[in-house]
């Protein structure tokens, strides 16, 4: 009798994907997202959905003695040591297109929000104090200027978004030709961190992207402008951010994803009054999180069926002759 494959799970997904798995696999949903709980669980697997805060270190893949698969839900992958699951020949995916649009509208309502000040005004009500529609801190978002960098599918989006919103559109990506004629580009970040009313992340973590943003740039920024970072939380340097608000070098944040989660209790950016935090929900709605645990659950069960799975991240780091082997005999793309 065959065995029935077990997948591990780091934390619930939507039901969508859960009911596509169906009653074919068995799962293993972790109780909690740490290391160890990983490593115990991970040895009956065949493969492994994650989300954002478990790591797949390469003792947690290694201990994973007959994964086939492990799937991210979103595209982010710096909490997957790619290059290890390669080399075992474990395919590493990813769903991408399933919440670009989403983090863009959160990027969007941060500005509006940063801009009317609508946490501001909404406490300012709560605690009798409506003595502040005289002395209006709001600000129009039409004309102000929105530094974009990284024009991924999600910089794009948000650049559509915002430029509807009558914004000026500047985009720093050193990788990507901008194809929107509405979006000025540039190569010179420096110039766009001090031009920029509004400044949002959409790059990945990359060596060269951790702590991205820390005092330099942020002391190039104009009194009045915002940082928002719906994207990787260590792009920003969060000890040169507090710095910056302290010293009222730059008007706001708006941060949905930290160097550290949960955001640890008492956490300094937790003091400004100018700040927007968010618990890393950007690209989470219920549309997308049906989007999201689908194509997730379907990379797993095509993986499971012999097939090749879709968004194959980490084909670079396969041995060459089964990295040769799957491109000729499939014709696999990387789309």
């Amino acid at each position: 009798m065959t065995a029935i494959p077990k997948i591990f799970i780091s934390e619930p997904i939507n039901k969508k994907g859960m009911d596509l798995l169906g009653d074919q696999v068995e799962i293993l949903l972790a109780p909690d997202t740490r290391k160890e709980t990983a490593l115990n669980m991970i040895k009956e697997a065949d493969a492994a959905i994650l989300r954002a805060t478990t790591r797949f270190d390469s003792d947690v893949i290694e201990a994973g003695v007959k994964l086939k698969a492990i799937v991210r839900t979103g595209v982010g992958l710096d909490n997957v040591d790619m290059k290890f699951a390669g080399e075992k020949g474990i395919y590493v995916c990813n769903t991408p297109g399933t919440n670009d649009e989403t983090v863009a509208e959160h990027v969007v309502a941060m500005v509006m929000a940063l801009s009317k000040q609508v946490i501001g005004m909404d406490r300012a009500v709560r605690e009798q104090r409506w003595q502040e529609r005289f002395s209006p801190k709001q600000r129009d978002v039409k004309n102000k200027m929105l530094g974009i960098v990284g024009l991924g599918k999600t910089g794009l989006a948000t650049a559509r978004f915002c430029s509807n919103l009558g914004m000026n559109v500047i985009a720093y990506d050193p990788y990507v030709i901008n194809p929107l004629p509405a979006i000025s580009q540039t190569d010179d970040l420096d110039m766009l961190f001090r031009t920029a009313d509004f400044v949002t992340l959409h790059c990945p973590s990359t060596t060269i992207t951790q702590h991205m943003v820390g005092r330099r740039l942020l002391s190039m920024m104009k009194p009045g402008a915002c940082l928002i970072n719906a994207s990787r939380g260590d792009l920003v340097d969060e000890g040169a951010l507090v710095q910056a608000l302290s010293q009222n070098q730059i008007a706001g944040a708006a941060i949905d994803v930290f160097e550290r989660e949960p955001l640890p209790a008492g956490h300094p950016l937790m003091a400004f009054s100018n700040v927007i935090l968010s618990p890393h929900v950007a690209g989470s709605t219920t549309e997308s999180n049906e989007r999201i645990a689908t194509a997730a659950a379907q990379a797993v069960m095509d993986t499971l069926a012999g097939l090749v799975p879709k968004h194959i991240c980490n084909l670079d780091y396969f041995p060459k002759d089964k990295k040769d082997k799957l491109l000729h005999d499939t014709g696999y793309s990387f789309s």
